[in-house]
């Protein structure tokens, strides 16, 4: 818990439980609030309204692009490619993870290859992607993968390598052949560092599928934001921006929701 959210704790701790979720939600969107209120002052008086249009105009632009549907189909097209790329990248990650921490071999072959990979930006790769796979949906779909992975088989690799051996003994004394128990016991007790790499990697998915979409796409929100830019729409490109970070936003506190319900031993 960070210090912030300590201090959060405590100040609702002093309050009535009923209005505790209410000064949770100010606490947390005061930032935001005041943001905004610096952003509409200081478009049109020391920025140029042209070139930083105010929020309230972003806002109106965002909301009209959702409700006209114009927005929906690349919105569509970007998140199938998030959901193939980070669900790629669990399979292949947590599998990864696991066999690296359990098995010396699998772990000699693949450490200096991740250790060089993990510090490139994605990006840099795009122009690669495009020459193996051209432009379009398996490229942004590769470039998710790829920047999704590292978290997910770092965090695996790591819960794996410290699963308690008790577990382990216990589990060869009753029988258990050593194939079944990166499945039966290692997995399992991984679990919740697992959700944490996935959690973690979630935001990566969208930064690197706009990053990709910029430069190899022609749907897309990364291809709407570039289109408007191009143009000298910046209302709606800030719009579309809006868009894909409520996106973000609404993901990973669904998937928060949703960790906190399903897996109530973590």
């Amino acid at each position: 818990m960070s210090y912030a959210d300590f201090r959060l704790e405590t100040v609702a701790e002093t309050i009535p439980n009923p209005f505790r979720r209410v000064v949770r939600f100010v606490f947390e969107w005061i930032p935001i609030a005041i943001v905004a209120g610096l952003w509409e002052l200081a478009s049109g008086t020391i920025v140029s309204s042209e070139i930083l249009p105010p929020p309230s105009a972003v806002f109106a632009v965002s909301w009209e692009l959702l409700v006209s549907g114009r927005l929906l189909p690349h919105l569509q097209v970007s998140l199938y490619r998030i959901g193939v790329g980070l669900g790629l990248s669990i399979v292949v990650g947590v599998a990864l993870g696991v066999g690296m921490a359990r098995v010396k071999p699998i772990e000699n072959f693949f450490e200096v290859f991740l250790a060089l990979i993990y510090p490139v930006p994605k990006a840099a790769l795009v122009p690669l992607a495009i020459l193996w796979l051209g432009v379009g949906t398996e490229t942004a779909i590769l470039i998710v993968f790829l920047a999704c992975l590292l978290p997910i088989v770092l965090n695996s690799y790591n819960a794996a390598r410290n699963v308690d051996r008790n577990l382990i003994w216990s589990a060869r004394m009753m029988g258990m052949p050593a194939w079944k128990l990166p499945i039966k016991v290692v997995v399992p007790a991984t679990i919740p560092s697992i959700l944490t790499g996935i959690r973690q990697a979630i935001p990566i998915a969208f930064i690197a599928l706009v990053s990709a979409e910029l430069i190899a796409s022609n749907r897309g929100v990364g291809f709407e934001i570039l289109r408007h830019g191009q143009i000298g729409n910046y209302t709606s490109m800030f719009a579309v921006l809006v868009v894909i970070s409520g996106t973000a936003f609404v993901a990973v506190r669904g998937y928060e929701w949703l960790e906190r319900r399903v897996v109530t031993w973590t």
